[in-house]
């Protein structure tokens, strides 16, 4: 006749112990996996920006709006422009200066006035600098009051008259 035998306590024990020291070893670098997935993310959306904004250049010199203060319609949306490239108008509410971006520049997102009040409202949300002619882009979990334009986490969009456009992403808040 064959006895049943199972683990013993110390078997348990020490199987239990095992698995809490992985666990304490493993559950940092999940947790890292978040930021970096979100850092990414920020690096993908500047590229994807970059690519826009050489298709949105090439449309304006094939219809000679390259030079100067200008404007474009695409879709029905009016984008102003400065040497063509996308400008920002510091007139615009921020809901036309997320209608502009998101013509040139297919992200799903809202202005900041949207996130304000629905979190919720899409992944990003846009955000302008118009006395810099800047237009900042953040995940919808961003600070939406203070001073955002130094938050780490941020895909940001210039064009200066003498310096041309220029995509500068942050990911050390990410």
């Amino acid at each position: 006749m064959r006895r049943n035998q199972g683990f013993s306590l110390i078997e348990l024990v020490v199987v239990i112990v095992i698995l809490g020291v992985i666990a304490v070893i493993a559950a940092p670098r999940f947790v890292n996996l978040s930021k970096d997935a979100k850092a990414n993310t920020m690096l993908s959306v500047g590229a994807a920006m970059e690519s826009a904004l050489a298709l949105l250049h090439s449309k304006a010199v094939i219809e000679g709006q390259n030079i100067g203060e200008d404007e474009i319609t695409i879709s029905g949306v009016q984008v102003p422009l400065l040497a063509g490239y996308p400008s920002v108008d510091g007139g615009d509410s921020f809901e036309q200066i997320n209608a502009q971006v998101q013509v040139w520049f297919n992200i799903e997102s809202v202005g900041k006035n949207v996130i304000v009040a629905n979190p919720s409202a899409a992944p990003f949300f846009i955000d302008k600098a118009s006395g810099l002619n800047q237009i900042y882009i953040f995940f919808s979990g961003a600070p939406t009051t203070g001073n955002r334009t130094e938050y780490g986490c941020q895909v940001r969009y210039q064009n200066l008259l003498d310096e041309g456009p220029s995509v500068r992403v942050l990911t050390n808040e990410c």
